[in-house]
């Protein structure tokens, strides 16, 4: 799979160590002495993973940040956390990123040498292309593989509800209590927000709500279902404007047109990728490109940002329902 094929879901975006764990497929040296307590966990690739509980954990940040919500921490993570600034990228959730060691913050960059550092017992990374673990290169997928045993999740074709549960149930896997006060209180004001997100929805029922992700010389208009926050909100009741052409979708996540095209999409309002990758869509950042600024919902300004890679959390995903709560109440 090449760097093309990836980049809007991008965000257009060892030697010597002893594993814990047997995996189908995977080739490992004897068993080391561990907590003492086992598990059992079957991955969405299909392998099962076994023996003494993995402790050092070390994943792609968008699975490093649902697991932090629910007790699971890392010692290491790879994929956007941070940006240009300085300041925590939004798909690091609550991580604390002074505790724990990044191999690498943009596509394609994943230190080999800092990974086995780690000792990692187990490697955690979501999917969104068939059995394709996200961020991790493909010229070092064999190395890491035999490095330590890994975890896939699916997140193709399914809603942040389902890919909420997912994580709850690895994290119970993984030794974690989430049943706690905390993760309770998290889930009853995610329901609230969730309930509340309904009711603008039907406020909103007229709109029609284009998602893209922009580029200074293309864009990207989205395809909802294949997204989990966006098939969460048309499950809620919101309008999207679908893209054209569904047989020339680049693995069925979007299709990509230049700026010259985009009056072919006519929404009364755009909710834009605001992930570090893609532009801001601020006037500023378009300025030179006419056929953005005679759009009907850019002269209206109806424009709200989205991020499509929320961490798989109540409590990441709840604010991203408020604002977009507020934002369909304000329009409708």
């Amino acid at each position: 799979m090449q760097l093309s094929r990836r980049g809007f879901l991008a965000g257009t975006a060892a030697l010597g160590v002893t594993g814990l764990l047997t995996a189908c497929g995977y080739q490992e040296e004897t068993p080391t002495a561990g907590t003492g307590t086992t598990w059992s966990y079957t991955d969405d690739r299909g392998r099962k993973l076994e023996g003494e509980r993995p402790t050092r954990i070390v994943a792609q940040v968008t699975a490093a940040a649902a697991l932090w919500d629910l007790g699971v921490k890392s010692v290491g993570i790879f994929g956007p956390s941070k940006f240009a600034d300085g300041k925590p990228d939004p798909q690091a959730g609550g991580v604390d990123l002074n505790t724990v060691t990044s191999l690498g913050n943009v596509w394609n960059e994943f230190n080999f040498d800092k990974f086995v550092a780690l000792n990692p017992q187990l490697l955690i990374s979501v999917m969104y292309l068939k059995d394709q673990m996200w961020y991790v290169p493909d010229t070092q997928t064999e190395k890491i593989d035999k490095a330590a045993p890994s975890v896939g999740i699916r997140l193709q074709d399914i809603s942040m509800p389902e890919g909420i549960a997912k994580f709850i149930s690895l994290a119970k896997a993984l030794g974690a209590d989430t049943e706690t006060p905390a993760i309770k209180a998290a889930k009853e004001e995610y329901e609230k927000a969730d309930a509340a997100l309904g009711e603008a929805a039907k406020k909103a029922a007229g709109l029609k709500i284009l998602l893209v992700s922009a580029q200074k010389d293309t864009v990207y208009i989205a395809n909802p279902p294949r997204f989990a926050t966006a098939k969460h909100y048309q499950a809620k009741g919101i309008h999207f404007v679908l893209p054209e052409a569904p047989d020339q979708l680049q693995d069925d996540y979007y299709q990509q047109i230049s700026w010259e095209n985009i009056g072919k999409y006519p929404a009364d309002v755009i909710m834009y990728d605001n992930r570090g990758g893609s532009l801001s869509l601020r006037p500023s950042d378009l300025a030179d490109v006419p056929t953005w600024a005679q759009l009907p919902a850019v002269k209206a300004g109806k424009l709200i940002p989205w991020n499509n890679e929320t961490p798989f959390s109540y409590q990441r995903f709840t604010p991203q329902l408020t604002e977009l709560t507020a934002a369909l109440n304000k329009l409708a």
